[in-house]
């Protein structure tokens, strides 16, 4: 805009000159070397590629409000006016993402050139945080304040060569050091401003001045409306959480009291208790009165349940599994116990629930679900020294026709490998918690040194009869053949060889309370399985197995401990124990580290020959890296697979490494495991590979 004044005889004409802004049609960049234009794109929060949507009511009509809110409105992109105030914005953006790459004194201007609107870069030069001083800490070690910072200095040990500096996070950081002495008891505490020094054109030197003041000490815990516990229960936990007057302030203590107040709360059905923490400070005496005021709220009960985002799952699907009811009174743990339920059916990736309140004493309950892929077809033909050429087609379909059933089918042909089976599981069958389920199966394979030859039919029923309790039975019928023995085969091999015919009963009790299948991170999974068959073939065969899932309650950190265990036996009646019933220790699934089979009996020719009894126990303690993706763990596993020896002497012992990833098809797991004592002639380590769950 511009004004001119004109002076006349009857006074001053006062001209104002409006410039209209153009119509932006595109976005360019000028002078942007170390940036790319599509993150600067990025950056603006504008999408180039759209354009404003307008429309127009027709000569003579009335537009109802929602055609006249569509009508009037625009996505924000282009093929508009960019007004003053949402450029400035965009200028901001840009230099704050040239301030996270580390570039000093960069400026941004911007023109217009027709209807392009042109913003121009200087970039200026790359610098980084040199080092961080603290000044005035007597109580907290630096290398404790710089753990609570986003912002970082110069640290190769740690792979920080060129930590940038973000003002805006290093402002959040003096918050932050604020927080912690404030939690150690430091009530008084002053953080000054940051000093910021840039040296020799290149780096930074931060300064960080802190006046830590008295520690003040605890002189009273009161927990008000506190009228269905008493304070004891609330208050005397463990050594390690319970808050004694006399003590130092810990804000971590008062916040693990507060939790486990709501979290009695919420057991209840108080859902929308609040807790909100006084501190009233005597600044003479040095001490600290923490009060704990409760606001129970109203308990609810459940009116409606309604199921949303299941464009596959059948309604009835998800409702069998929640715990919620219309006309139930809301808790907490029945609400967890659903979505774990719901996990576990491995149909679903992401669930969660949106209570909405109704009334004083109602509520209705939103369930949301996010399908995952549970369809895998596969047709190709593939070749290995095992099975030479071979031509291979799969189906398998989970969640058949949304019923929450499962069913699959497998052929596959060549010259030396042949798997053919149809399975088929029935889930609520009768409206009941009953699985019923049914296998078909024939396989050929050449192993060279023999042939196995197997068709079988296994019939399978199990029921829920108690919250986490499932007890089923099953039945093999199985005829086969080992055939074709070299002298190179085994013992235990040469021992089978010839037809046979296995006809086998099984039992299983499991009470299973694990919160996700495919991630646990609490939880417990406990089975015993009785089985016994007689044929050709004989045998008894035991096995106790289990997982515990233990998440960090102590300091509330992402670490996750998980211990699984097993111990069976197998014995033959009065024949030979069948080939596929004996343990065969060592492998992605028991021992990581050992090759399949090497940690329990070997042949004269040092080939795994199966035991008779087996132990195992894995260690292993998880972290995220990336949440609900990427997991990293470590591992120690001990166990041996004999005959007759005790079963807690020589055992073998492998720890390792590795990564879970969590792909919408299945987790995926890259480990490398070392055996700390091999036996003699087995290999000591090994990178393993685990589509599944170990856990």
């Amino acid at each position: 805009m511009e004004a001119y004044t004109k002076f006349t005889e009857e006074g001053v004409d006062l001209t104002f000159v409006f410039r209209e802004l153009p119509v932006v049609q595109r976005i360019e960049f000028e002078g942007n070397k170390a940036i790319s234009k599509e993150d600067l794109v990025k950056e603006l929060g504008i999408d180039t590629s759209e354009r404003m949507e307008t429309g127009k009511a027709l000569p003579f009509t009335t537009l109802g409000p929602e055609l006249t809110q569509k009508l009037m409105g625009i996505k924000r992109g282009l093929g508009r006016v960019l007004s003053v105030d949402e450029i400035s914005q965009m200028e901001k953006r840009l230099l704050k993402l040239y301030e996270k790459r580390g570039y000093h004194q960069t400026k941004i201007s911007y023109y217009y050139r027709g209807n392009s609107l042109i913003f121009k870069v200087e970039e200026g030069s790359k610098a980084y945080i040199e080092e961080i001083r603290i000044i005035g800490n007597k109580s907290i070690k630096k290398k404790e304040i710089l753990s609570v910072m986003d912002t970082s200095e110069r640290n190769v040990f740690k792979l920080k060569f060129y930590p940038s500096l973000v003002k805006e996070t290093l402002y959040e950081d003096i918050e932050k050091i604020k927080q912690l002495y404030i939690n150690r008891g430091f009530l008084d505490v002053e953080v000054e401003e940051p000093q910021i020094f840039f040296e020799r054109g290149k780096s930074y030197i931060i300064t960080i001045k802190i006046k830590e003041g008295e520690r003040y000490r605890v002189n009273k815990v009161d927990i008000l409306n506190n009228d269905l516990y008493t304070n004891d229960e609330i208050l005397k936990l463990s050594k390690k959480r319970e808050i004694e007057v006399g003590d130092y302030y810990e804000g971590e203590k008062v916040e693990f009291i507060k939790r486990n107040l709501l979290d009695r709360y919420n057991d209840l059905g108080y859902i929308f208790a609040n807790v909100s923490i006084n501190k009233i400070v005597d600044r003479e005496k040095k001490t600290v009165d923490i009060i704990f005021d409760l606001q129970k709220g109203n308990i609810y009960y459940v009116d409606k349940v309604d199921i949303s985002g299941n464009y596959e799952s059948r309604d009835s699907t998800i409702r069998r599994e929640l715990r919620l009811s219309p006309g139930d009174l809301f808790l907490k743990d029945k609400l967890m116990r659903s979505q774990a339920r719901l996990y576990k059916l491995g149909y679903y990736d992401m669930i969660g629930f949106d209570p909405n309140v109704k009334s004083d004493s109602e509520i209705d309950l939103d369930t949301k679900v996010n399908e995952r892929f549970t369809g895998q077809m596969s047709i190709g033909a593939g070749y290995s020294q095992l099975t030479s050429l071979s031509f291979l087609a799969s189906l398998r379909k989970g969640n058949f026709l949304g019923t929450g059933d499962t069913a699959g089918l497998s052929l596959s042909l060549g010259s030396k490998y042949r798997s053919n089976s149809v399975n088929y599981i029935h889930k609520w069958a009768f409206y009941r918690p009953i699985d019923l389920g049914i296998d078909l199966y024939d396989r050929y394979v050449n192993y060279v040194s023999f042939v196995s030859i197997k068709t079988g039919f296994s019939p399978t029923l199990s029921f829920e009869f108690r919250e986490f309790w499932r007890s089923g039975i099953g039945i093999n019928l199985e005829k086969g053949e080992y055939k074709d023995i070299a002298n190179t085969a085994s013992y235990y091999i040469k021992r089978q060889a010839g037809k046979y015919n296995l006809y086998s009963v099984y039992w299983f009790i499991n009470r299973n309370s694990l919160n996700n299948p495919l991630l646990p991170t609490e939880g417990s999974d406990f089975t015993l399985t009785l089985k016994a068959g007689t044929g050709t073939r004989d045998f008894y065969k035991v096995v106790l197995s289990g997982s515990k899932i233990i998440p960090d309650k102590i300091f509330y950190t992402d670490f996750v401990f998980s211990i699984k265990g097993s111990f069976g036996f197998v014995e033959n009646i009065s024949k030979t124990i069948p080939l596929d019933e004996l343990f065969f220790v060592g492998g992605d699934f028991t021992l990581r580290g050992f090759n399949w089979g090497m940690a329990g009996p070997r042949d004269v020719d040092n080939n795994p020959s199966g035991a008779k009894r087996q132990i195992v126990i894995n260690n292993q303690l998880s972290h995220p890296l990336v949440e609900r993706m990427l997991w990293g763990f470590v591992f120690l596993d001990v166990g041996k697979g004999f005959d007759s020896s005790s079963p807690f002497t020589d055992l073998y012992k492998s720890v390792g490494g590795g990564i879970k990833i969590i792909t919408p098809f299945a987790p995926i797991e890259l480990y490398y495991g070392k055996v700390l004592n091999p036996p003699s002639g087995v290999s000591d380590s090994k990178f393993g590979f685990i589509l599944g769950t170990f856990f």
